[in-house]
């Protein structure tokens, strides 16, 4: 902090001093404040956003199926999911995001930038759509190409009231859809430095080509982090450039390699992603966000708005899960969070309160003590009985197929004294975690995302379904590997007597 002591009559005698002290006082303001941006603002709230499309070439007999789409890997909430309506018939679809913050959502081969609030307008011309990507694959960028590629674009996707990518005609080395063996073979000796200055010259290089094209500022700066957030996805890919292909078979160079490997960079002060929270549009799958923040972390941009939003979401999500896992939550925790992220927690603190009518299943508190306590505990309070413990979210298609599935013979194991306990984490959708406690007989849990490995699952490696078959005692019989059907399960809970 600067504090000035100003006697008026020598600032009245003396310019010179003013001038001194408005140099100091811009001397104290911090280098990381937040810019001006051409980009849409983002209001702080909570609230959703909704893409409304359509088809708009369809003939009489057309079924069209929704486009495909990805999640949202950072929500708050949990699966990270749009609410889907589809009318086959009559070509449309919506969908919902309740979100906090902005979010690219990418469908195939497209994608728009959403902020809270929103509502899109996608008219989709499938056939020109098709047009579009053929020529695309086939044909290089260049003057005069591009501008066939954007005519096809306009005539395949009309969209309003979002930022949108657009076909650039943007030259990129061998590095952007991946690498040729000649090129790995070429770098594969490359130190660190050589390495990030080989990315540094190909980003200036797009960087110089961007500014010759003609762009809104907003498209401008929109396409300025996407730039910028491939050039640190290429910094990460230095060690996955020496196993390309299998160039080495040598464990102690590529531990070497992986071992000098750092996102230090003498560049730093040259990118412009971190100035903004906007930023986060550059962040958009979970190895990016993850990129992002150890690019920021070895930096030492900890204090830059990009940094302190990382940082705000990161408790908000350490709050969310105690939420979820219907662990108390303190009124000043809640508090010291952001508005946005506080009406997102008491949303789901609000519907995990509420008491479920005709429940199949049951909503269960995790036991007292350690993590490592919790699995043999609740494995305990089935004595007597057959214990099948599935590891499941409720994003996961495998999981939800086992446990369909798995109904159809639950009646006959359940006489058999075959108790279900369903475990998953908070990555998991609260609202669809009810619905699933609500259709399926058992025991729910949900557990801490952070905790899950504490807890020492047998033979558990961060992937699911996972199942556990404990028998009569207590005693741990078999540890199943992913979903491999009902005839499968059926055979090794028969050998349990």
């Amino acid at each position: 902090m600067c504090t000035f002591l100003i006697d008026i009559k020598t600032i009245q005698m003396n310019k010179k001093v003013i001038i001194a002290i408005l140099l100091a006082f811009v001397a104290c303001i911090p280098v990381f404040s937040q810019t001006s941006s051409s980009l849409p603002i983002w209001e702080r709230k909570s609230a959703p956003a909704v893409i409304l499309g359509r088809y708009v070439d369809r003939e009489p007999g057309d079924k069209d199926k929704h486009p495909s789409y990805w999640g949202n890997s950072e929500s708050l909430k949990g699966s990270g999911y749009p609410e889907l309506t589809f009318d086959s018939v009559a070509g449309t679809f919506t969908l919902t995001w309740d979100i906090c913050y902005p979010l690219k959502h990418d469908f195939s081969g497209w994608s728009v930038m959403l902020f809270p609030g929103d509502t899109v307008s996608v008219d989709f011309n499938k056939k020109a759509f098709e047009a579009y990507q053929a020529y695309n694959r086939e044909t290089p960028y260049d003057s005069v190409t591009t501008p066939k590629l954007q005519e096809l674009w306009k005539k395949a996707i009309h969209i309003e009231g979002a930022s949108f990518d657009l076909p650039l005609p943007i030259h990129m080395k061998s590095m952007k859809l991946g690498y040729t063996r000649e090129f790995a073979t070429a770098h594969y000796h490359d130190t660190l430095d050589e390495w990030r200055e080989l990315c540094w010259n190909e980003f200036q290089d797009v960087v110089n080509q961007l500014d010759s094209i003609d762009l809104t500022p907003e498209e401008k700066e929109f396409q300025r982090m996407l730039i910028e957030q491939d050039y640190l996805r290429k910094l990460r890919d230095y060690t996955f450039s020496k196993k390309i292909y299998d160039l080495t078979k040598d464990p102690d160079s590529l531990a070497m390699f992986q071992k000098e490997f750092t996102f230090k960079d003498p560049h730093a002060p040259e990118l412009t992603y971190y100035r903004s929270t906007l930023g986060f549009f550059a962040y958009l799958k979970r190895s990016q966000i993850d990129d992002g923040k150890l690019y920021i972390q070895a930096n030492g941009l900890e204090d830059s708005p990009l940094g302190r939003w990382f940082k705000e979401l990161d408790e908000a999500k350490a709050v969310m899960a105690q939420a979820k896992a219907n662990q108390p939550v303190d009124e000043s925790q809640l508090n010291a969070l952001s508005p946005e992220f506080q009406a997102q927690i008491r949303e789901v603190q609000a519907l995990l309160k509420q008491e479920a009518a005709d429940s199949e299943g049951k909503r269960c508190e995790l036991p007292e003590g350690t993590p490592q306590e919790w699995l043999p505990k609740i494995v305990a309070e089935h004595k007597g009985h057959i214990v099948f413990v599935d590891f499941w979210a409720t994003w996961c298609g495998p999981c939800r197929k086992g446990m369909k599935e798995m109904e159809t013979v639950k009646d006959e194991l359940r006489k058999r004294g075959v108790d279900f306990v369903y475990i998953t984490d908070t990555s998991s959708d609260a609202n669809d975690w009810l619905k699933i406690v609500a259709q399926h007989a058992g025991d729910h849990y949900i557990v801490p995302q952070e905790k899950m490995n504490v807890m020492q699952i047998p033979e558990y490696d961060n992937a699911i379904p996972h199942y556990l078959i404990y028998d009569r005692e207590g005693k741990l019989v078999k540890a199943i590997i992913g979903w491999t059907g009902v005839e499968k399960m059926m055979e090794e809970l028969s050998k349990v007597e």
